[in-house]
């Protein structure tokens, strides 16, 4: 992920809550239903994206396929 001031004709926006968000259309079958949230904590802060559930029923924000422990 990086931050990207411009949009190309490959690229989707979406606005929410005041932030634009810009997403290569390639992206949008793995982001369906995602969220987006920066987190800061002691250690610094970044952006989080938590995908929506999956077969498996796990919502636990990685790209486990369900087996998130």
């Amino acid at each position: 992920m990086t931050l990207d001031e411009s949009k190309t004709d490959d690229d989707i926006l979406d606005e929410e809550y005041g932030v634009s968000l810009i997403t290569d259309k390639k992206l949008t079958t793995y982001l369906a239903g995602a969220t987006v949230d920066f987190i800061e904590s002691k250690n610094g802060g970044g952006f989080e994206i938590r995908t929506a559930k999956t077969a498996g029923g796990s919502s636990c924000g990685d790209s486990c396929g369900g087996s998130c422990s």
